[in-house]
């Protein structure tokens, strides 16, 4: 399974905030996971995005070749990789991801010299919404963020003692 370790400061800070605050995270990694699965299906839905760099001339002709083009560069198959996506949530993570061999490539692009049954370099086409860097889209970071400050917001409407303690001296 690919795994990409998010690495984001302001992201991590405020669910930091929300875990001392309210103990289970559970319920907000449950809500983080099915939106990272949604924004990798609008980037399935876009042919990325920013999107994809288009499909080489030996590519095209293959799936010519076997009736798959024209078509959409990151959905060959009905069972391809936009079907492969899973997620799973627990306490402290939300992970989205591909268990096809392919998906990294797919993901993070290759070259023939390091990947020789290639018939030709990758270039990347990032379907998750998450750069090789662990820098989210911006409109997926937006909706994480906005659905963690929500789940903050419903804990400390519903346990206003347990969220909003003074400080000890």
């Amino acid at each position: 399974m690919l795994t990409i370790e998010l690495k984001h400061q302001h992201l991590q800070q405020t669910l930091s905030q929300i875990e001392n605050a309210i103990g289970d995270l559970k319920p907000l990694m449950q809500s983080i996971a099915a939106e990272l699965a949604s924004q990798t299906e609008e980037n399935f839905e876009h042919e990325g995005r920013p999107e994809c760099p288009e499909l080489s001339d030996v590519t095209t002709e293959k799936r010519a070749k076997h009736g798959h083009w024209p078509g959409q560069i990151l959905q060959v198959s009905a069972a391809g990789l936009a079907a492969s996506i899973t997620t799973h949530a627990n306490d402290s993570s939300a992970i989205v991801g591909s268990n096809k061999p392919y998906a990294a490539m797919m993901q993070f692009g290759g070259e023939q010299a390091d990947f020789p049954h290639l018939w030709g370099d990758i270039p990347a086409r990032q379907y998750l919404p998450v750069d090789s860097e662990g820098t989210l889209q911006p409109e997926t970071e937006q909706a994480i963020l906005d659905l963690a400050m929500s789940h903050l917001d419903q804990q400390a409407r519903s346990s206003p003692s347990r969220c909003l303690q003074a400080p000890t001296s």
